[in-house]
């Protein structure tokens, strides 16, 4: 082959190479642009699939409410009103995140039933990107909602003292966990007060279970049903009611409290009791809630 000839191959070939580049760099931003789309609608999509299998139940299949739960699909959620409420200072969607994912344990005191945990962090079942995947879903009705002219009620105008004001609460001052060593557990002096502060917080979300009985055995209480267990059952017989507490809190599966009636407490010889907080919390936070507990007679 003449060296012209293979001079004019090259500099087309070179010419066609620049503008191959040139035509994927000038619609990247539009191929980004429809991967995203792509992405967005496939978490929509699996977040009404967690959204129908957890959520409906109480907050109605297209978000409407019902009489267990608020509406996801109001207005007020979504123009402001609630999160000025709430006095949060970050954004929709994190709020919706942080709802989700830690639950609502003040809920029990204006509907049937407290919202559980949800994220895997506070202890509830969901992974971080499966509850990012709920989140958008509800974000989703957003248009829908903006749109409604006469906005279902949401009755939760309030927030009960000590319970969301969490701002000063800070858990795990220490920054070490208090395992799983009861032999070697040596706990400070406990502050009831603290610990009913972290008890109800939304950080622990032990009251989201626990407060009136509605999902686990009712705060109320709690020192005569661990006397009559003590009392009552030969592996807890050398037991005193505070041992008995923090076994329960930090070993949860050590021993199963009987599911009664349609509560049902443990499954398969598993608590439904959050079994990380022995990771979650320190040796004083510990003796807080221990001491908020002995309390409740």
């Amino acid at each position: 082959m003449k060296i012209e000839t293979r001079i004019v191959l090259g500099t087309a070939f070179f010419l066609g190479l620049l503008l191959i580049v040139g035509w994927v760099a000038l619609n990247e931003e539009g191929r980004m642009a429809e991967f995203t789309v792509q992405y967005e609608a496939r978490s929509l999509e699996r977040g009404a699939t967690i959204y129908e299998s957890n959520c409906s139940a109480c907050h109605g299949a297209f978000g409407q409410g019902s009489g267990r739960a608020p509406a996801l699909n109001n207005p007020r959620l979504f123009n402001g009103e609630r999160l000025q409420e709430m006095k949060w200072a970050g954004g929709l969607y994190a709020y919706v995140e942080n709802a989700i994912s830690a639950g609502r344990p003040a809920s029990v005191a204006y509907w049937p039933e407290a919202m559980p945990t949800w994220g895997q962090q506070y202890g509830g079942p969901l992974r971080t990107d499966q509850i990012r995947d709920v989140t958008r879903f509800v974000l989703n009705w957003e248009s829908s909602a903006l749109d409604e002219q006469n906005p279902p009620e949401v009755l939760q105008d309030f927030i009960l003292p000590g319970i969301r004001e969490e701002g000063d609460l800070q858990i795990m001052a220490s920054g070490q966990p208090v395992g799983t060593d009861l032999a070697a557990l040596e706990l400070p002096v406990g502050d009831p007060v603290r610990g009913e502060r972290l008890y109800n917080s939304n950080e622990l979300g032990c009251s989201s279970c626990h407060m009136g009985g509605v999902i686990a055995p009712s705060t109320e209480g709690t020192v005569t049903r661990a006397e009559q267990r003590i009392a009552t059952v030969a592996a807890l017989a050398n037991y005193t009611v505070e041992q008995y507490l923090i076994e329960s809190i930090l070993v949860p599966n050590a021993y199963l409290v009987p599911n009664e009636g349609s509560k049902v407490y443990a499954t398969g010889g598993i608590s439904i009791m959050q079994q990380n907080y022995s990771d979650r919390i320190d040796a004083q936070d510990l003796a807080d809630l221990v001491a908020y507990l002995l309390t409740q007679g």
